[in-house]
């Protein structure tokens, strides 16, 4: 029974005494927020803090894992919007009543730009899997136009 005690109060005492420590120290106040940052998707913010937490204290792995998954995930975010402005330059291409050689093999470089660079897109386990679909679907539809057009 005293083991029983003993062992609840130890346990009470090293759950506050974590909840104090982590409370206490920015470097993990600010990789907590980060976190949370990463999971709502806002990458940016997260990259930041994370960032700003790592320079605080560099054995901060919860801050330097952050860093890295952000910058991933911007990776990613950057294909997608420079696939989508791409698509909108051709689809302004596509809607006049004759192009050029010029704008064919305007959209020949953007289609290739777009199918290699989603092979050099480096996921990790812990990439948000809305970014690898839409980064996919990117891909396929950029395929999928050069094959018709080329």
């Amino acid at each position: 029974m005293l083991s029983k005690i003993n062992l609840i109060i130890f346990s009470v005492l090293l759950l506050g005494g974590s909840y104090f420590y982590f409370n206490s120290n920015s470097s993990y106040k600010d990789s907590f927020q980060a976190r949370v940052y990463y999971m709502l998707g806002n990458y940016e913010s997260a990259y930041n803090l994370a960032k700003k937490a790592l320079n605080e204290d560099s054995y901060n792995k919860m801050a330097n894992t952050i860093v890295i998954q952000s910058q991933i995930a911007l990776t990613y975010e950057k294909y997608i919007e420079q696939g989508n402005s791409y698509l909108k330059k051709i689809d302004s291409i596509s809607s006049k009543k004759e192009y050029s050689k010029k704008d064919k093999t305007r959209i020949k470089f953007m289609c290739e730009i777009m199918i290699k660079g989603y092979d050099e897109l480096k996921p990790s386990t812990l990439t948000d899997e809305n970014l690898l679909q839409n980064s996919k679907k990117m891909q396929k539809k950029f395929k999928q136009l050069y094959e018709e057009l080329f």
